[in-house]
């Protein structure tokens, strides 16, 4: 094991409890911690992303979504693991180094007073998901354009436009979907100029980006995820809304502090179709919400699988969560699994919850993307307002929820489902996940069953050191 580099960074002992603590360096090693057997049928590589580092210099990141983005590598072979993680290579990230003052962010100001941060957007730090399509990796941040990474290395190529067709600010979200169909990626991004909608794209399995729809909304809010069904991109437009810009473009406050977070807006639902033409539009009551699970379609309603957060205490009060990610950011990951069938033709939403227990990072079999689904995975808490400790299977033919638990001090992140390769069936597979254990300054790869994860991993790979709770992650066969 061996530290490649460290970009420049001064580096300090840095000492902590938290999911969340800074990790520099960057290592490539033949993890030899292993205990149990990883199963025969699963090898690939799983890329997990977030936030790496959460100080520049002696300047502390103030939100938990401004830390640069870092991907890590656990490449599953007949060897065993192989860890590596790098930083994703982009120019607020070299801009750091070579200062030692953190980027413009999302929560986060610039150095420098009013002056050095009015008429300036976040800048994209590369650090909330991945996409692999085309034999490429991507590193996704929603307000920009996509970053490209060797998928091997990890070393960073640039910025992707796709031949052009990301214009403007190139906004492609965080959270496109694949149709496991036709093997299409599609995603959008939200322009602001010269008046707010979201721009539809269609990514074909050769790389080819178009454009299939641009929808005009009547304010600009925070939309972090979508829906992908046969037929439509489903939007769930919750009155999380832009309020107050003037601070922000002066430079005084960071954009977060724009939003407000408006119940009587209400919620409003644009199913955009596939392949062009009208998009329908149902009103709803309020709703706050990030992560969609899945949707489908049935001969008149769409049905979206999403986690929906309380909107008593607005977004000040949830964002201050994000803020307190050091201490306390637990109660902004306990939403509540929920489903919503709408009804196209009278316009009306159903309402159903489908979880006790709070929870986010919901994912499924993805081979059913698009299509009813029977099972849902998500990191879930054991205790009201407490960081996710569990992973959950809920089995939606019996409502039963079947998980695993950690020792009650360690934190797991988003359990991605990888498919047993010998079985078409459903939920055949394995859970992956990273177990971060703060306390031991340590994170494992932890590999589950996905229909009996309360018997415990079935593997646990566990490296020399820790890294940060990461986001979101994506696993690519061998």
């Amino acid at each position: 094991m061996g530290v490649s580099r460290i970009d420049g960074v001064p580096v300090s002992n840095i000492s902590g409890t938290s999911p969340w603590d800074t990790q520099l360096h960057e290592f490539d090693y033949a993890v030899s911690d292993v205990e149990g057997a990883i199963p025969e049928q699963l090898r690939g590589t799983l890329y997990r992303i977030g936030p790496g580092r959460f100080e520049v210099g002696n300047h502390p990141i103030e939100h938990i979504f401004d830390g640069d983005g870092m991907v890590s590598r656990f490449d599953i072979t007949d060897r065993g693991v192989h860890f590596r993680n790098r930083y994703v290579h982009t120019k607020a990230y070299g801009r750091s180094n070579r200062t030692s003052l953190p980027p413009k962010g999302f929560g986060t100001q610039r150095a420098g007073g009013a002056l050095a941060n009015a008429l300036r957007f976040p800048e994209n730090m590369a650090n909330t998901n991945v996409l692999i399509h085309d034999d490429k990796l991507y590193a996704l941040w929603e307000g920009g354009r996509p970053h490209r990474l060797d998928l091997d290395t990890l070393s960073t190529h640039g910025t992707e436009s796709f031949g052009g067709a990301l214009k403007r600010l190139g906004a492609f979200s965080a959270h496109p979907k694949t149709d496991p169909r036709t093997g299409e990626v599609f995603n959008f991004g939200l322009d602001f100029f010269p008046r707010p909608m979201i721009r539809c794209y269609r990514l074909t399995p050769q790389g080819r980006l178009t454009t299939i729809s641009t929808i005009p909304i009547p304010r600009l809010g925070f939309i972090h995820d979508f829906a992908l069904t046969d037929r439509y991109l489903v939007f769930v437009l919750g009155p999380l809304v832009v309020r107050h810009p003037i601070p922000v473009a002066l430079g005084l406050r960071p954009f977060d502090h724009a939003l407000s977070y408006q119940p009587d807006l209400g919620t409003t639902i644009v199913l955009v179709p596939r392949d062009g033409g009208e998009h329908v539009r149902v009103e709803h009551d309020s709703l706050f919400h990030f992560h969609v699970t899945n949707a489908y379609d049935t001969d008149d309603a769409t049905t979206v699988e999403l986690v929906a957060h309380d909107g008593d205490g607005g977004w000040t009060r949830w964002n201050g969560h994000l803020r307190d990610y050091r201490d306390n950011p637990g109660p902004a990951f306990g939403g509540t699994l929920t489903r919503l069938v709408i009804d196209r033709r009278r316009q009306t939403v159903r309402t159903e919850e489908l979880s006790d227990l709070g929870g986010e990072f919901p994912q499924l079999d993805q081979r059913r993307t698009a299509a009813a689904h029977r099972f849902t995975y998500l990191a879930q808490s054991t205790r009201p307002g407490g960081n996710p400790d569990t992973i959950t299977t809920i089995d939606h033919a019996d409502n039963r929820h079947r998980a695993y638990r950690t020792d009650g001090e360690s934190t797991v992140c988003e359990p991605l489902f990888v498919a047993d390769p010998t079985s078409p069936a459903e939920g055949d597979g394995w859970l992956l996940t990273v177990l971060h254990q703060p306390a031991r300054r340590t994170s494992a790869l932890l590999v589950l069953r996905a229909d009996r994860p309360d018997d415990g991993p079935v593997a646990t790979a566990t490296l020399t050191h820790h890294i940060p709770m990461t986001f979101h992650g994506a696993f690519r066969p061998a």
